[in-house]
């Protein structure tokens, strides 16, 4: 249960309880001494040199003592009154600083991501392209590529927020994506980070978006799959059609198209290549090596990447930004640990399969619960489903 909600209706309660005793405390005290009556007992004591003589008795215990009394009666309800209203209105004052904080947060943060990253992930965070300039070992000219900048709207989904946090300060190597961080060399302070946090919040997509943009992009390679297979089908409804029919059978593992089905899903290129796993374990891919045909023509076109051996062919899984994947097999001893492992992705200092220490950089595909600042709770879209996972491991155990 939200911690706040546990707060406030124990707030509530006490609050309650404590008007009630005040109130019932109220009414014995004006019983007894309004309607029953009680004398008051008094004392002489003697005028002080310093002192200016005040009104005599008969004056003080009628007109000036009963409106002093008065006047003290009015103030102490008025405190017992409002104390347990001031502890009743508390949590919910508390919920509104939160969210206000949240919501100062957030513009400030969308204003940081409007100057500094939309023009490499696009507006409100749904992917674009950034040029970017290749280079050897040597630091010499290769090429000048465009880069696809990934989508924002799920990077919750499959890093944490410290880990988003660590790629902003410290940028991507190999990658157009530089530090922003004062940690790492960047222009922004550690708030400035943290509301781009808090901003990118606001743009992730539910559940079911996050859903329909992964399958869209399977769809759209089970498409070509079909058209080239089928160059006679030209009506829609027929493509769509086959495409349902190949893809329910391709997701079987006893089909003989499960390595292909796990391969559209590593390839995957909605959001700019944000739900796959090519765009950091294949070289060149997140500048358009896609296919053998896309690498002969960058190759074409930038003669120095085969010179510099930096993309000499259409290489799957054989890394670039993440490490290779050939060899999975024997790094996992079994599929179910390596899909655990893409399922939860790896934390920075915790070892996995065979590697004793994780970086972080590896994300999550299967969904989390975080607790955030302020706002609780929240549990994040699942990216692939754990039957999709398994045809992914099968694809690259099989590299």
């Amino acid at each position: 249960m939200n911690p706040i909600i546990i707060i406030a209706n124990t707030q509530r309660t006490i609050g309650l309880i404590l008007a009630i005793v005040v109130a019932i405390g109220m009414l014995i005290y004006l019983l007894f001494n309004f309607r029953i009556g009680k004398k008051e007992v008094g004392s002489e004591i003697d005028l002080a040199a310093n002192r200016v003589p005040y009104a005599d008795d008969d004056e003080l215990e009628t007109r000036i003592l009963d409106k002093a009394l008065g006047w003290s009666f009015v103030l102490i309800a008025a405190t017992a009154l409002v104390l347990p209203l001031y502890w009743l209105m508390e949590p919910a004052r508390q919920e509104n600083a939160a969210r206000g904080w949240v919501g100062r947060f957030e513009s400030r943060g969308a204003n940081s991501y409007e100057e500094a990253c939309s023009g490499c992930h696009g507006p409100n965070g749904v992917g674009g392209v950034a040029s970017f300039t290749l280079s050897d070992a040597d630091g010499q000219f290769v090429a000048q590529v465009q880069w696809k900048a990934p989508s924002l709207t799920s990077v919750l989904s499959r890093f944490d927020e410290s880990e988003v946090t660590h790629i902003l300060n410290y940028g991507r190597p190999g990658s157009p994506m530089p530090a922003w961080g004062l940690p790492g060399g960047g222009p922004m302070t550690e708030q400035q980070i943290h509301q781009l946090v808090v901003y990118l919040r606001s743009i992730q997509l539910d559940s079911e978006e996050t859903k329909k943009q992964v399958e869209s992009g399977i769809r759209d390679g089970a498409r070509r799959i079909i058209v080239d297979s089928n160059p006679n089908i030209e009506e829609i409804e027929e493509i769509e059609a086959a495409i349902d029919e190949w893809l329910d059978d391709a997701s079987l593992p006893s089909s003989n198209n499960y390595l292909t089905y796990g391969e559209l899903i590593f390839n995957n290129q909605s959001g700019q290549g944000a739900h796959g796993c090519a765009r950091c374990h294949t070289p060149g891919f997140s500048y358009g090596a896609t296919s053998s045909e896309n690498v002969d023509a960058l190759i074409a076109e930038w003669p120095k990447l085969l010179e510099s051996g930096i993309l000499n062919s259409y290489r799957p899984g054989a890394g670039h930004v993440g490490p290779s994947l050939s060899g999975a097999e024997t790094h996992f001893s079994t599929p179910e640990r390596q899909a655990d492992f893409i399922h939860s992705g790896s934390e920075l200092g915790a070892g996995y399969g065979n590697a004793r220490m994780g970086s972080g950089g590896m994300p999550g595909f299967g969904g989390r619960t975080d607790d955030l600042d302020v706002i609780g709770t929240v549990t994040r879209s699942r990216v692939l489903t754990p039957e999709q996972i398994d045809a992914v491991v099968a694809y690259e155990r099989s590299m």
